[in-house]
């Protein structure tokens, strides 16, 4: 029987599985791939899957009409040559958070954490998602689209992160004479912890992932760090909320923010997400919830198909 491959393909990972399988995700280090074909092949063949009948990719890049380049990477490629190099099958390629969305309903329990009140996601409304990884990807699932795929791409990393305090605009001051333009995804990603951490600290740099468990362990420079990480993404959180009236709440997914989940759950993120002046009882409402897992983005191709939805 033919084979259905779904693929996350981002700057740092690739996740690739076969929908309704029961198997677990093969992850593989997209850097070490010269090519996405080769990457997709070697997949493939781990997968020990037989003859594929469809391809279906969520690519962290902006998707222009059959082909995309990953912003965080230097892969690059076309759905048409995939499909010719395996045989002339369907392939669909979609923006990694466009598919990632498409999932959340789908999404149990166990998946997710809420962050501030115990509210309940309404998907009869538009909901958004921010996923925190090697850059910063936004979407939001629209609700009622029946002709054409219910969720957004864009590319909202990339939109202009604004300070709320002196102390904030202090520190943006700093990266836009590093950087020019202060993107969200300057502060908001894996790298960009490690920016705010230059920023804050007079030029210290620290691995990421050093900085986060630091700040766990009672370091006070980093925990002032990712206390102010998680105060610039409950700003962040809640200006997606207005700007896609995002009333059926805000979910904040990747691989960086789960690392520190109690600590983003204890954080000011709460706090800055409804500080909306007139619209801070209107934001007081909407849900925010982190989701734990990894793999959405295969769930939310696998979810455009017609077959049972499959869990990894």
């Amino acid at each position: 029987m033919a084979a259905h491959l779904v693929a996350d393909i981002g700057g740092t990972n690739g996740r690739f599985a076969i929908a309704g399988g029961n198997l677990p995700p093969v992850i593989l280090p997209v850097p070490s791939y010269s090519t996405a074909m080769n990457l997709i092949r070697d997949a493939h063949r781990r997968l020990d899957a037989p003859a594929l009948e469809a391809i279906s990719i969520a690519a962290a890049g902006p998707v222009d009409k059959d082909s995309v380049t990953l912003t965080n990477g230097t892969l690059s490629f076309r759905s048409a040559e995939i499909s010719a190099t395996f045989g002339g099958i369907p392939v669909t390629v979609l923006n990694d958070l466009q598919a990632a969305a498409l999932a959340l309903p789908c999404l149990q329990d166990g998946d997710l954490q809420c962050i501030g009140p115990d509210l309940t996601p309404d998907f009869e409304l538009p909901v958004a998602l921010a996923n925190v990884g090697t850059g910063l990807g936004v979407s939001c699932l629209v609700p009622g689209v029946t002709d054409r795929i219910p969720a957004l791409a864009t590319e909202g990393g990339h939109a202009s992160l604004a300070g709320i305090d002196a102390a904030e605009r202090q520190i943006l001051a700093v990266m836009e004479r590093r950087f020019g333009h202060v993107s969200a995804e300057r502060v908001l990603s894996g790298e960009g912890l490690q920016n705010l951490h230059h920023a804050m600290t007079g030029g210290v740099d620290v691995e990421p992932a050093q900085i986060v468990e630091a700040a766990l362990t009672g370091d006070a420079v980093a925990n002032a760090t990712l206390t102010r990480f998680t105060a610039f993404l409950g700003s962040f959180a809640g200006n997606l909320a207005l700007i896609y009236g995002a009333w059926g709440g805000v979910f904040i997914g990747g691989g960086v923010p789960p690392r520190f989940a109690e600590f983003l759950v204890q954080s000011p993120f709460r706090q800055r997400f409804v500080a909306k002046g007139r619209f801070r009882e209107r934001l007081e409402q909407v849900p925010t919830w982190l989701v734990r897992r990894d793999d959405v983005a295969l769930e939310g191709l696998a979810s455009l198909q017609p077959v049972r939805r499959p869990r990894y």
